[in-house]
């Protein structure tokens, strides 16, 4: 973030390309965002450099006509597609200015959405998406009015790069998601950044003296170290926050709200989405359209949420998500077993998931484990448990051939069997090396004395 020359050229629109509003910086940095935190610090960086500008997001809705040749009047009056494109980070409301238009916005999408809906011709809305997320303020708010318009008109989502975190919400506000097998979906979480930049003030001789009233009144601000208290509220704030997105991805999906709390913010490719219900199924762009084409429609639900589904008025009346603080983990996940009404299988797995102590990568692999029957969650559990320790024991804990094993449901004493051979195999291949490497500035050094050295310099004149 030590581009000064790319942050001038934002603040002062000069470049080829229109750049964010210099403004985009203090609505990221101490904000919640439900955006994929990897891609967050990227798009952070972006902004703060200028690298990332105006025409990286933009929103597109267009009217795609799907009627064979030949179709009535009827087919052809609802053969119109409307199609929202949405790349980029989102933002709640537009930030235009001198310096370009800025990333697309929530409001920007609600008005695309509203008139794709009011449009009597339109007999169906995709949002076609690729995004790693944005702000969490305004998020629920279009994510409410679309799960809302269930029933009015066939809602589908289209997933053949990413739809993350707030995108995600939006995604699953739809009757259907369809993503590609390099599509992602997921990462259903909260994060916040804090700029602490009193070191950097302190190296160039810059005193911020702070003048206020109100105990939190500059809590978060960026002259000054985070304090406990600072990161207390903050944490509690993405706390309620991540309460919030996990109901609402939950009541849209018809999941249990445990079962999405323990995907713990992962993402999930193609397959895999729809294996952890978070993909309605496979499918590309053409794919989509010839199912539509066909007259397709959306599969019919079978959570609680679907009978109000062909009742607009119904749907909207649905109370939205709380804020109420999360059940203990091990409590909800005893209740979850327990209840009789509970679903069973892989909502009671993901809830003994929740409250284990499995890395990411093996926790992935148990859900993805065919379902064995008769099998209790905790049985799952103590086998995934057994094959890492195995491993571990073994091969100095690789994850990966851990979770490649429970995937497979492999026999322990197979998986046993396997590593001993490998272990065997490992030992035969291994090399004493007793000489100790040459270091890079040695080899460097060695280099540049053969260069001075009168007789190559000769030899390589031809002398």
């Amino acid at each position: 973030m030590t581009n000064k020359p790319g942050l001038l050229a934002r603040m002062f629109s000069r470049g080829n390309r229109a750049p964010v509003v210099a403004t985009l910086a203090s609505a990221i940095l101490n904000q919640p965002l439900m955006v994929q935190p990897a891609i967050g610090e990227a798009l952070i960086a972006g902004y703060l450099e200028g690298s990332v500008t105006s025409a990286d997001s933009t929103l597109k809705a267009d009217r795609f006509e799907v009627a064979e040749n030949g179709a009535d009047a009827v087919a052809v009056a609802k053969s119109v597609v409307g199609v929202i494109n949405l790349s980029g980070a989102m933002v709640n409301r537009p930030m235009p200015g001198d310096s370009g238009p800025g990333p697309v916005s929530y409001a920007a999408v609600r008005d695309a959405f509203d008139e794709l809906l009011e449009d009597d011709e339109v007999g169906s809305i995709v949002f076609r998406l690729d995004s790693p997320g944005g702000m969490a303020s305004g998020c629920f708010d279009l994510v409410d009015r679309i799960y809302a318009a269930r029933g009015a008109k066939p809602l589908y989502a289209l997933v053949d790069d990413h739809a993350l975190s707030a995108c995600f919400a939006l995604a699953t506000a739809c009757n259907e998601i369809w993503i590609s097998r390099t599509g992602g979906v997921g990462s259903v979480g909260v994060v916040a950044f804090h700029c602490d930049r009193s070191g950097s003030n302190e190296k160039v001789g810059l005193k911020v003296t702070p003048l206020f009233a109100g105990e939190h009144k500059i809590d978060l601000n960026p002259n000054f170290p985070l304090s406990e208290s600072a990161r207390a509220w903050a944490q509690a704030d993405i706390d309620g926050l991540h309460t919030m997105f996990v109901e609402t991805v939950a009541r849209n999906l018809g999941m249990d709200a445990e079962a999405v709390r323990a995907t713990q913010a992962a993402c999930y490719r193609g397959q895999a989405a729809v294996d952890v219900g978070f993909a309605t199924r496979m499918g590309t762009w053409h794919d989509l359209m010839a199912h539509l084409r066909a007259g397709g429609a959306p599969a019919a639900r079978t959570d609680g949420d679907a009978a109000g589904e062909d009742d607009p008025e119904a749907v909207a009346a649905i109370p939205p998500p709380t804020t109420a603080a999360p059940a203990a983990p091990a409590a909800a996940a005893e209740q979850l077993v327990d209840d009789a009404q509970a679903p069973s299988g892989a909502a009671a797995l993901m809830a003994a998931i929740a409250v284990s102590e499995l890395p990411a990568a093996i926790a992935v692999a148990v859900l993805r484990r065919p379902a064995q029957p008769g099998e209790t969650a905790e049985a799952a559990i103590e086998y995934a448990t057994a094959v890492q320790d195995a491993c571990a024991a073994t091969l100095r804990g690789d994850e990966t051939l851990a979770a490649s094993f429970i995937e497979k449901n492999t026999d322990l004493d197979t998986v046993r069997t396997q590593l001993l051979s490998m272990k065997a195999e490992e030992g035969r291949a291994t090399q004493v090396i007793t000489a100790q490497p040459a270091s890079m500035a040695d080899q460097r050094v060695a280099q540049i004395k053969a260069q001075l050295d009168p007789t190559n310099i000769y030899k390589n004149r031809g002398n």
